[in-house]
């Protein structure tokens, strides 16, 4: 029997015993579609997708390596970045160092699929691309038009291309006819132009993650030397909404049993759960209110709210109880949930809607609370937290190599003092894991981590909700050596579709005796399309903290906890200096567990927004490496990140009442 053979067996045991499930593939040309042809649809939102092929199809050297990004922007819009090379480590500014006809290219591309219900209702779509869009070199840049439509189990695609660079095989008119075989495997025929390809793929589900990969094999059927004879690639989708996609699996909801509590038991549950120091008292018409502060849930404040309202639940729900919780974050009033205790615990046992529900940003409106008679709870406490995150320095897509990076441990070290106030020591932990670029001779040596403390901030935060602003005054040492003070202001219109804040400081270094003063002041305005503040548009203006002056501006999207922001910056020194410019994209995730209750005087955990930027100059001629233009400040963790990370309206808490009864179900001890 031949390898052949055997490969195709057990391919077809496979296929065989795969459970339903659909995939976005990422084609090594930079877009979604199997093969080389695009399809007319889009990777799925809210979805990211890894892929990796050996073919760099259309260069003179089409044996490499092609990794890729794509992402499901939203309903219509996809983005895929992809970096393309022959050689993984060469260092392309040495002469002679890299293989003839060799390339390193990082770019990225775009499909819009058309949102029209007639070709929907005709199991139809039309989609425009445009590829290899970004970056400094362009190898592989087209322009196309394509419509796809479903016969059953058959796909069709035709479309028109132009190529406008050199290496761009995607030209001309192109189609594929793809055989879905069943829900997880593919079969198909592709041509462009003159030449021709088959292709077969199969995906299958990573347990119930809400991942998935997927495999492909490719082989040229025609004789012009634009790809290799055949060549695999494979990919692993991501669902960039972990709590939506959980919820999605478990349609409908599940419920699960309020736990009866005695009244006297309340405060030892909610400290069971992760509130260090509850408060509990009533009012003179006999309301109970009860005050949280948030450190355990970080992912989302209304994850607080669940849990709690469990809680409270079980206490008073056989009293029928009315209450108010009020959840706060480093002593700054957040959240306000006016409700029942009955009410309550129908809709978690039950899934029946509470009418008698109410919730509020304590942002925009003051929660009058002189009156309440306070148990023996005291109103702060002191306990400090100690928050560790991976600090690293990376480049990519350079001539230096394809990736760089070295790797480090950020330990934050919270201590709160009084009412918004607390100190801010952060130390860097260099673990000696770097690629060889960082080492002594290495073009990124002067750039690598080494073991400091960066920073000794105290930060003081007040709420002024009658006019919906929020502030931060901070004073201390920043970046290694320098010392000085800075505000920062946060104020929304009572919707909170309309954010503008302000960020001044002003710093000095005994360590230079020239350029040792930094002055900067930032105008920032942000935009929310929605309610549930989904997409954000973000526009900062001024001069940053590297000294040059420009704008920075932001298309970012949402999806759970998890944000993505793509952005272009242009900044320059003075007029006599040309202006830089970059365009990038931004991920940050909460990178600690959804609930880390710490210890009662003591916690340790992960930060409620890791974030990490891939870059690249852009309307430039050359691609030499530049750094530094349009920083903004970080001596901390941003005001709008302490503010649930800019999610702190009624609207969006009422568009996302969801995550209450979901972090309850999912999150509450018993």
């Amino acid at each position: 029997m031949t390898i052949k053979t055997i490969a195709a067996a057990f391919w077809l045991c496979l296929v065989a015993n795969l459970p339903a499930h659909s995939a976005d593939y990422i084609s090594p040309n930079g877009y979604s579609g199997l093969g080389l042809v695009p399809s007319a649809g889009v990777v799925s939102t809210g979805a990211a997708v890894l892929s990796y092929d050996t073919a760099l199809p259309g260069f003179t050297t089409n044996t490499g390596y092609n990794t890729q990004i794509g992402l499901g922007l939203f309903d219509n819009l996809e983005l895929v970045g992809r970096l393309a090379t022959n050689d993984l480590r060469c260092n392309m500014f040495r002469a002679g160092a890299c293989p003839n006809d060799s390339i390193r290219d990082f770019s990225a591309s775009l499909k819009y699929s058309l949102p029209m219900d007639w070709l929907k209702k005709n199991n139809a779509k039309v989609a425009i691309g445009a590829n290899d869009v970004g970056g400094a070199a362009t190898y592989f840049r087209s322009y196309y038009v394509v419509g796809s439509k479903s016969f059953d189990n058959i796909d069709l695609s035709l479309g028109r291309a132009k190529a406008k660079a050199t290496y761009a095989m995607l030209d001309g008119t192109f189609g594929a006819v793809t055989w879905n075989v069943n829900p997880w495997s593919q079969l198909g025929l592709q041509r462009i132009g003159g030449d021709s390809w088959a292709n077969a793929a199969v995906s299958m589900p990573i347990l119930d993650t809400g991942m998935n990969v997927w495999f492909n094999y490719n082989r040229r059927l025609s004789d012009s030397p634009l790809t290799n004879k055949q060549w695999t690639g494979f990919g692993l989708s991501i669902p960039l909404d972990r709590v939506e996609k959980a919820r999605q699996a478990n349609n409908p909801a599940p419920s699960r049993a309020v736990a009866r509590l005695d009244q006297t038991e309340l405060v030892d549950a909610l400290k069971k759960n992760g509130f260090y120091n509850p408060k509990v008292g009533k009012t003179p018409a006999g309301k109970v209110v009860i005050a949280l502060e948030n450190t355990s849930y970080q992912w989302n404040i209304l994850d607080a709210a669940g849990v709690a309202l469990g809680v409270i639940a079980g206490a008073y729900a056989d009293s029928g109880q009315d209450f108010d919780l009020v959840v706060s974050t480093r002593g700054i009033k957040q959240l306000l949930v006016r409700s029942n205790a009955r009410c309550i615990k129908k809709w978690f046992e039950e899934d029946e809607w509470c009418e008698k529900f109410e919730v509020k940003s304590l942002n925009d409106q003051k929660y009058e609370d002189a009156e309440v008679a306070w148990g023996a709870a005291p109103s702060w406490q002191f306990r400090p937290e100690v928050i560790l995150s991976p600090t690293l320095v990376s480049t990519i897509g350079t001539e230096a190599s394809v990736f760089d990076i070295d790797l480090g441990l950020n330990v934050n070290t919270v201590v709160p003092l009084w009412k918004g106030a607390y100190t801010d020591i952060n130390h860097i932990h260099p673990l000696n894991y770097r690629t060889t670029n960082f080492e002594p001779d290495g073009p990124f040596y002067a750039a690598r981590l080494k073991s400091v403390t960066s920073r000794r901030m105290l930060h003081q935060l007040l709420s002024f909700p009658t006019i919906n602003t929020q502030a931060r005054l901070s004073a201390g040492m920043a970046y290694n050596v320098w010392d000085g003070t800075q505000i920062e202001t946060s104020t929304q219109s009572n919707g909170g579709r309309h954010k503008v804040g302000l960020t001044a400081g002003s710093f000095k270094t005994d360590t230079l005796t020239v350029n040792n003063e930094k002055s900067y002041h930032l105008a920032n305005y942000r935009y929310a399309w929605d309610d549930a503040q989904k997409t954000t548009t973000e526009l900062t203006n001024g001069k940053f903290w590297g000294g040059d002056q420009g704008y920075l501006m932001g298309q970012k999207f949402w999806y759970g906890d998890t944000s993505l922001q793509i952005y272009i910056k242009r900044s320059r020194l003075s007029d006599a200096y040309p202006l830089v410019s970059f365009a990038g994209i931004q991920f940050s995730i909460p990178l600690t567990p959804r609930k880390n209750t710490g210890m009662e005087y003591f916690s340790v955990r992960g930060g409620n927004q890791w974030t990490y930027t891939i870059e690249s100059k852009i309307l430039g001629k050359d691609n030499i490496i530049t750094v530094g233009p349009g920083e903004i400040p970080k001596i901390g963790d941003p005001l709008v990140q302490t503010l649930n990370r800019d999610r702190n309206t009624t609207q969006y808490y009422q568009s996302n009442v969801g995550r209450i009864k979901n972090a309850f179900v999912n999150l509450s001890n018993d």
